[in-house]
């Protein structure tokens, strides 16, 4: 499923923008990931449900032990195919057996062991038992003529059984090769790719049949292509079942087997590329394991052709090793195809094997034509000059085309420059992501893509590209400086995981989008912060002028007229001056009252009195007391603080506190205080319950965490290991001056 262009942002709060993160249960294979609620099943169903543990299912049973048996059986065949091997030597047998048996039992042998396994983990899957079926016949062939050749040159044909065993070595041969297309029609899941694809796999296995009919009708003559007999053959029947034909009708056999053998095969490889074109991402993974098959087997063909004539015994092996590694495609593929990244593997097998035909190729092309114009060891060095120039950019053509048919991208590096250049044209959180997004999409070819970005003051911004059509959703956190700032929830392209290379690339990736978002976004806030400065700094001087104004303004100007009436009294009426001035007292006690209460605002009065320490210290000392037991650590000395440092720290010291004594349900809690590097460290834990999870923001929490950034620090929250929560605040202190600083809580600075 193509990624397309819908996309949708939205803001929301933490609680509902986390409804994607609840934990999914994964499959076996694979650990669970993040799964949305309300997600459709995958469209995508890799085949029928067989069993993958043992059962108690007595069909099941009597399958592997049908297996058990048949395995020993073919192990036996192979040895003794080996044995009768090794007793010929080198002696020239008879045609159609003049061939070495050593091969064909290496092949059932690896035919064997994959099949056996598949049975035991698979009783009912169909590939299995044509693995096994392919073990029966390459063993037994191997051993039939390899005993055949025995008895008919060592012995003159008088060993027992003789003519069965040359029967069965010298017609069961060609059937081996009907072990691969019958193998692609079923592959990986036992059926047929659709219904429709009854009668076409009808007429493969129709055609299948009748090769083996006539391989085992067709007179001994016309296989030995009319060669004298052998001596060792003489009174031996040949030709138990074939019926009286003449001779030109079984010629024309030849042709037919040919084309017979032809349209099994292109049948098969049709339907396996139908199935193909039309699977989902988990069955695609599983198909691209017979792709690599396939690549690997042309590997090892050239090879072996290309050291043919230094080892002329290098093409007996081609078919056993073919064979090996198409059974152990099939076998991860069936059993355990997400364990291991089909992808890693098939880039390297196109870039070295597209590497070694072409040096090949380069170097035969330079050989021959410099051949004909000097002398060939002159030749030799000019083609391996030639092969050494043009290794380095053929690699590096051939590496960009693999990445590019295979992950859609020829440099996976392309996707960090392209973000880099599409995040630098970005001007708001919402763009920025949804470019993230898109990017992230076509990159890594995911159909669905999320998002979330939590902002500073609370709320998430939310963008999703593409649709949501399965369930295994992989949810990534990103952080900024060890603070979390968001989730990516992203849909692989195979399978429920991301393979390594691609989670290093988007672990990349991330960072950089990362830093980028948190830049955007606290470039808004720095925006927002002097906003609300500005309008904070107008609304604290009116808020001065009109304490002022309306509070001690009318309270010294009714002083100064009662004073003055005091005087006027003084000299007839000492009683009531008196009491004028006993009213002027009050009125200037409650004078002091409000320039206290003014003062208090702008910085808390034990920070002047008692220092932080102290003040911290008797800030505890309220809220010890009953079952809960406030303990202050002040390591080392505390140097000489900015007052906004001071201030901040006091406050979110004071905040955490409250809320322990409030929400926590604790009964011990501690305070630290310490000066490292520059910055100053306030920390306060307690054993009480915990953040519960999906837990919001509250105001506490989100004004704690922008007093520290205010100077350039930062503030967590987060619960304990053990049980309770720890605030942890680092807000550095080197580059703010001393003396009167800036002061968070108001923007008039005090006296002293």
């Amino acid at each position: 499923m193509a990624p397309h262009s819908d996309q949708r942002v939205s803001s929301r709060s933490p609680a509902s923008a986390a409804a994607p993160d609840r934990e999914g249960r994964g499959s076996a294979d694979a650990p669970g990931r993040g799964t949305p609620a309300g997600s459709p099943a995958p469209a995508d169903v890799p085949g029928p449900e067989f069993p993958r543990v043992l059962g108690t299912d007595p069909a099941d049973r009597l399958l592997r032990v049908a297996a058990l048996v048949l395995s020993p059986l073919c192990v036996l065949a192979a040895a003794g195919g080996v044995w009768a091997g090794v007793r010929l030597g080198e002696a020239v047998r008879p045609d159609p057996i003049a061939w070495p048996s050593w091969s064909s039992v290496a092949a059932g042998l690896i035919l064997v062991a994959s099949g056996a396994v598949l049975v035991h983990r698979l009783p009912r899957h169909p590939v299995a038992w044509l693995l096994l079926g392919g073990a029966v016949v390459a063993c037994a062939g191997g051993f039939c003529a390899a005993y055949a050749a025995l008895s008919v040159v060592r012995h003159g044909g008088d060993l027992p059984f003789t003519a069965a065993a040359l029967f069965v070595g010298g017609r069961s041969g060609p059937l081996q090769n009907l072990i691969v297309p019958l193998v692609l029609l079923l592959f990986p899941d036992g059926r047929l790719p659709s219904p429709r694809w009854r009668l076409p796999a009808g007429a493969a296995l129709g055609c299948v049949g009748l090769v083996i009919l006539i391989l085992f009708t067709v007179p001994w003559r016309i296989i030995s292509e009319g060669d004298p007999p052998f001596p060792g053959l003489t009174g031996i029947e040949l030709d138990p079942v074939t019926p009286a034909l003449p001779d030109p009708v079984w010629q024309a056999t030849r042709v037919i087997i040919v084309v017979l053998l032809l349209t099994s095969v292109a049948i098969p490889v049709a339907a396996f590329a139908a199935r193909f074109r039309g699977s989902g991402p988990e069955l695609r993974v599983r198909l691209r394991w017979m792709l690599f098959a396939a690549l690997v087997n042309l590997v090892i063909t050239a090879l072996v052709f290309a050291v043919r004539p230094y080892l002329p015994g290098a093409p007996e092996a081609l078919w056993p090793a073919c064979l090996g590694v198409l059974a152990l495609a099939v076998l991860v593929a069936v059993a355990r195809h997400r364990l291991y990244d089909v992808d890693l593997l098939l880039g390297r097998t196109i870039l070295y094997g597209g590497l070694a035909v072409a040096v090949v190729a380069v170097d035969t092309a330079v050989f021959v034509g410099a051949g004909a114009l000097v002398d060939d060891p002159l030749a030799a060095v000019i083609g391996a000059g030639a092969v050494g120039i043009l290794y380095a950019p053929l690699r590096l053509r051939i590496q960009r085309w693999t990445d590019r048919v295979l992950n859609g991208r020829s440099d996976p590096y392309d996707v960090v420059s392209a973000l880099a250049e599409r995040l630098e044209e970005s001007v708001g959180p919402d763009e920025l992501l949804r470019e993230v997004a898109r990017v992230l999409s076509t990159a890594f070819r995911s159909p669905y893509v999320r998002v979330e970005l939590d902002r500073p003051g609370g709320g998430t911004y939310v963008v999703e590209h593409g649709i949501i059509r399965r369930d295994d959703v992989v949810v990534l956190p990103f952080a900024y400086r060890e603070a979390q700032i968001g989730r990516l929830a992203l849909v692989p392209r195979v399978g429920p995981r991301l393979s390594d290379a691609d989670q290093r690339l988007l672990a990349d990736v991330l960072r950089q989008a990362a830093a980028a978002a948190r830049a955007t976004a606290l470039t808004e806030e720095l925006q927002r912060s002097r906003e609300q400065l500005v309008t904070g700094i107008a609304e604290e001087r009116r808020r001065l002028r009109r304490d002022l104004h309306d509070g001690l303004g009318p309270l010294l100007a009714g002083a100064a007229l009662k004073i003055e009436a005091a005087r006027n009294l003084a000299g007839r009426d000492l009683p009531a001056a008196n009491a004028a001035l006993d009213d002027v007292r009050g009125d200037l006690s409650a004078m002091l009252a409000d320039v206290r209460r003014l003062v208090h605002g702008l910085r808390p009065p034990a920070l002047d009195q008692f220092g932080l320490a102290g003040a911290v210290e008797r800030q505890a000392a309220g809220f010890a007391g009953g079952s809960l037991e406030v303990a202050v650590h002040i390591e080392g000395g505390l140097p000489g603080l900015p007052a906004a440092v001071e201030v901040a720290a006091y406050r979110i010291i004071a905040e955490a506190l409250a809320n322990v004594s409030r929400h926590a349900r604790a009964t011990t809690c501690a305070v630290r205080l310490a000066a490292v590097r520059g910055a100053l460290e306030a920390e306060v834990t307690d054993d009480g319950r915990g953040l519960p999870p999906g837990s919001l923001s509250g105001v506490g929490l989100v004004a704690m965490r922008e007093r520290a950034e205010e100077l350039g620090g930062r503030c967590t929250v987060a619960a304990r290991p053990d049980g309770g929560t720890r605030v942890h605040a680092v807000i550095p202190y080197g580059t703010i001056p001393h003396g009167r600083g800036p002061v968070p809580d108001g923007t008039v600075p005090g006296p002293g």
